[in-house]
């Protein structure tokens, strides 16, 4: 072999063993767990009754689409578990991929939204799991935009679009 081709495969050579090691010292490659929503527990109701058989439908969305489905209860209780992922996508570089979860209702041919955010993190938010473990979401109330205080960091406040109320 050629000194000229000896030098081109231990370029090669270092050029990979450097790529390794940039992407060890920074995460790359790696799996981060990716919190996408908290449990989940609420009730539908219509006219202030329970709804039975509505069909509740969770859509999370990071890396790809996360869908569950539920019917409601006789007493129009439904209930999703927490749900985490490992991912690589937090330790790629310049990448701004967000958490995106929905949650809504379909009930007599009608769909109505009763949770919509963007939580920015990929972290698990305190008040985003306070509401989504109460959601009181009644049938005839208009859907609107609710603010609330993100308490890891406050200067970043939550919203949500909803159907449905909490006690505060």
């Amino acid at each position: 072999m050629s000194s000229a081709g000896r030098y081109l495969l231990l370029s090669v050579g270092l050029l990979i063993l450097s790529c390794e090691v940039y992407a060890g010292m920074f995460g790359l490659g790696k799996k981060t767990e990716v919190h996408l929503s908290p449990e989940v527990k609420g009730v539908v109701t219509l006219n202030g009754r329970p709804v039975e058989g509505a069909q509740v439908v969770r859509t999370l969305d990071y890396d790809r689409e996360y869908r569950e489905e539920q019917l409601t209860g006789v007493d129009g209780r439904f209930s999703f578990p927490e749900k985490n992922i490992m991912s690589d996508r937090p330790n790629k570089l310049l990448d701004e991929t967000r958490v995106r979860q929905i949650l809504t209702v379909n009930y007599e041919g009608q769909k109505y939204l009763i949770w919509y955010t963007t939580p920015g993190t990929i972290h698990r938010r305190t008040a985003i799991a306070r509401r989504l473990g109460a959601l009181h979401c009644e049938l005839t109330n208009p859907e609107i935009e609710h603010g609330f205080e993100n308490i890891e960091k406050p200067e970043f406040p939550h919203s949500t679009f909803s159907i449905c109320r909490w006690n505060n």
